[in-house]
């Protein structure tokens, strides 16, 4: 089990603004690659949800690409895009409700949001400065004179 897909998931349900997430299957009695597993985020009066997969890893991951698909990144508002082939722009609403065209998409550039162990990462996210290494410098002492 890729338990870091499933915390990845859940992190940018929250990120997102989601009032609830919820993992199940839809049958019973059958093998568990064939139970039709589903993950959807439940926000302001609509739900977000991916269903028939194999797992519930499958089920999240695959919630977690539909909800940045199309998206706009709320850092640097560009449109997001998951692969290096480009993002995919829909004519929409975003999920606060602001109307965003295809044209305005392509007008914003893109910003690359990657999965990086169990957290979605974006592109436009600067990574954290380099640790120091070595001996701290010593201070120049004036001479008096």
């Amino acid at each position: 089990m890729d338990d870091d897909a499933l915390k990845a998931a859940v992190d940018l349900v929250g990120r997102t603004g989601a009032t609830g997430f919820e993992i199940g299957y839809l049958r019973d009695g059958v093998p568990v690659e064939e139970a039709g597993w589903y993950a959807h985020a439940q926000y302001r009066g609509a739900r977000i949800t991916s269903e028939e997969h194999r797992g519930p890893i499958e089920a999240v991951e695959a919630l977690a690409r539909k909800l940045l698909t199309g998206a706009k990144c709320t850092h640097c508002k560009k449109l997001v895009a998951l692969s290096d082939d480009g993002a995919i722009a829909y004519n929409g609403l975003l999920a606060d409700g602001t109307r965003w065209t295809v044209e305005q998409a392509r007008a914003a550039g893109q910003c690359r949001w990657r999965r990086i162990g169990p957290r979605w990462v974006r592109g436009c996210e600067r990574p954290a400065p380099p640790r120091p290494t070595g001996k701290p410098r010593r201070a120049k002492r004036r001479r008096r004179g």
